[in-house]
């Protein structure tokens, strides 16, 4: 159990830093996009900086799920279903015409709400755990508002919609990061001395 906890820690924290990086980088893409041709050529480097992120992100997973003891069947089908799906979307943005920032924030959006909607879900069985489920609960509300922006954001030009995946991209990034070393630590109890505390909900990825 405590390997399986490191090796969810390990993927998260080093897949949260790299998103925190790519949002970053895509902010710098962002500011350099002063005039036409520098707005083209932003929005292809745009598109393949993140193409190479998710094929990055799918190889973490692979390694993340290959890590994993015998017997952890099931987090090892997780782990590669994922990675699959992060590097087909990854050669898809790397080698389809069609890639553009605006389609990357539709799907970023959606991501974004199947996320938030995860958040509060987890968050509504964290009863005798009221810090955490607030907490939570806030990051499932910023999550689904940024979702529902990045659905929207078609119609916007390549920059403002760039601006709200760089945004996007840092705070799912920092929202992993925070996740894996919680995970990692043990689950603290939170409620006064004297009341039964059960246990946080199973911390498995699926």
């Amino acid at each position: 159990m405590v390997r399986e906890a490191k090796v969810h820690t390990t993927v998260l924290v080093a897949q949260g830093i790299l998103m925190i990086a790519l949002g970053l980088a895509l902010f710098w893409v962002r500011s350099t996009m002063t005039n036409i041709v520098f707005e083209a050529t932003g929005t292809v480097v745009a598109v393949l900086l993140t193409a190479a992120s998710l094929l990055l992100i799918g190889v973490i997973d692979c390694i993340g799920g290959l890590a994993l003891h015998h017997g952890h069947r099931r987090e090892l089908h997780f782990y590669l279903f994922f990675a699959a799906l992060a590097m087909g979307a990854g050669l898809f943005f790397w080698m389809s015409p069609w890639g553009s920032v605006q389609l990357l924030t539709v799907l970023a959006g959606l991501q974004g709400l199947i996320w938030g909607g995860w958040d509060l879900r987890f968050a509504s069985h964290l009863r005798d755990h009221p810090r955490e489920r607030k907490s939570l609960q806030l990051l499932g509300a910023i999550t689904l508002a940024l979702g529902v922006l990045l659905v929207i954001a078609m119609g916007f030009t390549s920059r403002g919609a760039l601006f709200l995946l760089a945004s996007y991209v840092t705070y799912i990034g920092i929202h992993i990061l925070l996740i894996g070393i919680y995970i990692y630590h043990p689950w603290k109890k939170v409620l006064p001395p004297g009341r039964n505390v059960d246990p946080l909900p199973d911390t498995k990825l699926i």
